[in-house]
């Protein structure tokens, strides 16, 4: 092989660790969320796959067929995206928690801007999806992530087909795993909220005229934030300890 030859090979495997990593990367909390700008986004994609590249064993050479080499890319691509986006939907437990709480709070109307969802969304989910990002390169689950991105070649080849009934299936298991833990993590302000509703409901039986709307708000609101203030650091916690397990079984250790 001439040195045309080998820089041709090596530049297409590039290129295609750089198609699967650049899949991740446009979905991956923290690294693709719209708030990092684009020119960040594609420059950590191209640094991260020119170091992984060497790690990756078994990278095929550019096919001659143009078809065949269109169609390993759309492979390589669609492979990231999936990976990317069922990581997304694991995060996605934490708006949804933040949602549940301040429909519990009296505070639904509260809106801000989530830089995550690029939409507005509830106080409380902005803060706890801000706070897991935060959590989440603290604590260094996205050099597990990384590191998960060279151990799926193990599973998903280069030239292997893909298994869309598994990955629908892993999919379907995130969300419904997410709302789980979003319902786990906001269950005491659920508690709080049926019980407050109920006392409401009781006071206004007993005295029809009595305004149960403007005395009951302020303090529901009160109660709901002394409660969050104290069940924060656990319930991040379940968070932390879902996506670290949630991960594990996504990318599994050799």
């Amino acid at each position: 092989m001439n040195l045309t030859d080998y820089l041709t090979t090596q530049f297409f495997a590039y290129f295609l660790v750089f198609c699967r990593v650049g899949g991740v990367f446009m979905l991956l909390p923290g690294f693709g969320d719209a708030y990092v700008a684009a020119r960040i986004r594609l420059m950590l994609a191209l640094i991260i796959s020119l170091a992984l590249t060497p790690a990756i064993p078994h990278l095929p050479g550019l096919p001659v067929s143009p078809i065949t080499t269109l169609v390993i890319i759309f492979h390589e691509i669609v492979i990231g995206v999936l990976i990317g986006g069922i990581i997304k939907l694991l995060t996605s437990c934490l708006n949804i928690a933040g949602t549940i709480i301040a429909a519990q709070s009296s505070l639904g109307q509260a809106s801000l801007f989530d830089p995550t969802q690029q939409t507005q969304g509830a106080v409380f989910g902005t803060f706890m999806e801000m706070l897991g990002i935060v959590l989440m390169f603290s604590l260094n689950l996205h050099h597990f992530i990384i590191a998960g991105i060279v151990d799926s070649y193990s599973f998903f080849a280069v030239n292997s087909p893909l298994n869309y009934g598994d990955f629908s299936e892993l999919a379907t298991k995130a969300v419904a795993h997410s709302f789980a833990v979003g319902m786990q993590i906001a269950a005491p302000l659920i508690v709080i909220g049926i019980l407050v509703n109920l006392t409401s409901g009781i006071l206004a039986r007993l005295m029809p005229a009595f305004q149960v709307f403007f005395v009951i708000m302020p303090a529901q609101i009160l109660v709901s934030f002394f409660v969050f203030m104290v069940t924060l650091s656990t319930g991040m916690m379940i968070y932390m300890q879902f996506l670290s397990d949630s991960l594990s079984a996504i990318f599994p250790t050799k």
